[in-house]
């Protein structure tokens, strides 16, 4: 199975929140720099995983992305559905 550069930096942005402890949510250009992906890019990338649920965001100074529900729920499967099926 072939997964769009898309797919890939969704599940990127995703494993990259997942590993945050904090509880805080994460910048944009936090995930960005650390994953290597085009910041631009990431945001219609999120615009699109909050759409389908998987993320949510916070807005303000402290603002960023968080996971919308436990890592344990998330699937690969289920990102990589979402994401090629909004192409």
């Amino acid at each position: 199975m072939n997964i769009s550069v898309k797919g890939e930096y969704a599940l990127q942005a995703l494993f990259d929140l997942a590993q945050q402890t904090s509880g805080e949510p994460v910048k944009i250009a936090d995930i960005a720099r650390r994953r290597k992906i085009p910041q631009k890019f990431l945001e219609l990338i999120l615009a699109g995983l909050k759409q389908g649920g998987f993320v949510e965001s916070r807005r303000g100074a402290e603002g960023g992305y968080l996971l919308a529900r436990s890592a344990d729920l998330i699937t690969v499967g289920q990102v990589v559905r979402f994401m090629e099926s909004s192409r």
